[in-house]
């Protein structure tokens, strides 16, 4: 049985209608994580929330410009992730950053068994 490691978990909210150039902001903070070399992220979509603007946001089914609230949850050490905050301040205009405690266990599969 592994043993679980100390980490940090890093939460960022934003909106979903939140644009990096052309692309969706979540799109480009996932694609920054992973060139990053972090550990995992998984974007989550909301379906109701408000921020600092204290507007609410709403995942209506057939809206033609939805913003749903997006919740990106990364996991990795604590170094890496501070190192991080720097290009995500960057990168978000408007949104929330948190980091946490967490201990977790990676499980992967053997090289051979994944071919």
């Amino acid at each position: 049985m592994e043993a679980f490691q100390v980490g940090k978990m890093v939460r960022i909210f934003v909106d979903e209608r939140d644009r990096r150039g052309v692309q969706p902001l979540y799109t480009a903070i996932v694609e920054l994580l992973r060139k990053r070399g972090v550990a995992g992220a998984t974007v989550l979509r909301g379906i109701e929330g408000f921020g600092a603007q204290q507007e609410i946001h709403v995942a209506k089914p057939f809206s033609p410009m939805p913003n749903s609230p997006i919740l990106i949850e990364v996991v990795d050490e604590e170094e890496r992730l501070r190192a991080l905050i720097p290009e995500l301040e960057a990168m978000i205009g408007e949104g929330l950053i948190t980091i946490e405690n967490i201990s977790y266990l990676r499980l992967q599969r053997p090289a051979e068994a994944s071919r």
